[in-house]
């Protein structure tokens, strides 16, 4: 995986969308937050201001 340069631009030197998936067995919460944007959450605020 280190050789891949993947693991290079990561902050904490993995992406769970990444080649780092591999090593996941499982996670707790939301996946997109996870990834960088809590989707879930974001929808929920954008339907109370719209």
């Amino acid at each position: 995986y280190v050789r891949t340069g993947e693991p290079m631009d990561k902050a904490g030197a993995y992406a769970i969308q990444g080649g780092a998936a591999n090593f996941v067995e499982k996670f707790h919460g939301s996946w997109s937050n996870i990834v960088g944007l809590p989707m879930e959450e974001l929808q929920a605020h954008l339907a109370r201001v719209m």
